[in-house]
């Protein structure tokens, strides 16, 4: 079998006019050098190189050997230059998730001046309302927008923005503001919420280091934020959405806050990948590029 390691250091010896040179240079002990180079001699079943106390000489068949192993190594070295070149410029397709929430309040926006900046990178982007199985379902990248005890043990979880919810409603439609002064008010109420396994819409209030949790069946669940929105705006119902969504709503006065001495738990909105070790350089110039750019509701 061939050894390349041998064929390296016969080819430095030669190029440094000896073992010791060779040796000083590259790091590597004299025995270890001259026992390869013997290794290779017999493994060949030629003589390489003639030895003497003083310095060596490379044999005829030998400078004919050494050409070719400069030419192998001159082609290695070509290998890894090309493969280092491609690990530092983002090029190939990234295959992403997230949920549309994160589209409306600006991630599209975001996506589109990345592929602006970088046009060898492709994006294969699928939106999903649900939980996703990045590794089992094959993608690289999954953005999410989480609740404080939400976690993925066996994922690299990285911060990029937080999402600052608040009740709120029409003050023209069934239900008035006065009516709700406290989260039990909630109860009873015709709220819309996220879908839940038991179609029920779930909130947690504080306020002064005291904390409500509130369960509502609610007139209306689904997992898209644009319905929820909407069945606000239309006045059916009250529910919780992200400021940075009804930045208008709110300025126009279609939508007004409740409860606002009570804070609802935040949201944070991270990228989810497998692991930080080999991480494509696409995925990390995306990923960089999302906690520079993201501007929520821009």
């Amino acid at each position: 079998m061939i050894d390349f390691n041998e064929m390296f250091m016969f080819a430095k010896v030669i190029e440094c006019g000896g073992f010791l040179a060779a040796s000083k240079k590259f790091g590597i002990p004299k025995s270890t050098l001259s026992r390869k180079i013997s290794a290779l001699e017999q493994r060949l079943n030629v003589r390489l190189i003639q030895r003497s106390t003083r310095n060596i000489m490379i044999t005829e068949i030998g400078k004919e050997y050494y050409q070719h192993c400069v030419q192998m190594i001159a082609a290695a070295e070509k290998a890894e230059s090309l493969i280092n070149n491609k690990s530092d410029q983002p090029t190939g397709k990234i295959r992403m998730t997230c949920p549309n929430i994160l589209m409306d309040l600006g991630l599209s926006k975001t996506l589109a001046r990345f592929m602006l900046k970088y046009p060898d990178v492709l994006l294969h982007v699928k939106i999903f309302n649900r939980d996703v199985d990045i590794i089992a379902e094959g993608y690289d990248i999954s953005f999410q927008c989480m609740g404080k005890g939400s976690k993925s043990s066996n994922l690299v979880m990285r911060r990029i923005a937080s999402v600052s919810p608040s009740f709120m409603l029409n003050p023209s439609g069934r239900v008035k503001p006065n009516q709700i002064k406290k989260p039990t008010d909630l109860y009873g109420m015709p709220t819309v919420g996220w879908l839940s396994s038991h179609l029920q819409s779930a909130w947690t209030f504080s306020k002064e280091g005291r904390e409500v949790k509130i369960s509502n069946e609610s007139c209306l669940v689904c997992d898209d934020i644009r319905l929820i929105k909407e069945a606000i705006l239309s006045g059916r119902g009250i529910g919780c959405l992200p400021l940075e969504l009804v930045r208008q709503e709110m300025l126009d006065g279609t939508l007004t806050t409740l409860l606002n001495d009570w804070q609802l738990e935040p949201r944070k909105i991270v990228a989810l990948y497998p692991s930080r070790q080999g991480l494509p350089p696409a995925v990390r110039a995306l990923i960089d590029f999302i906690v520079e750019d993201f501007s929520l509701g821009v």
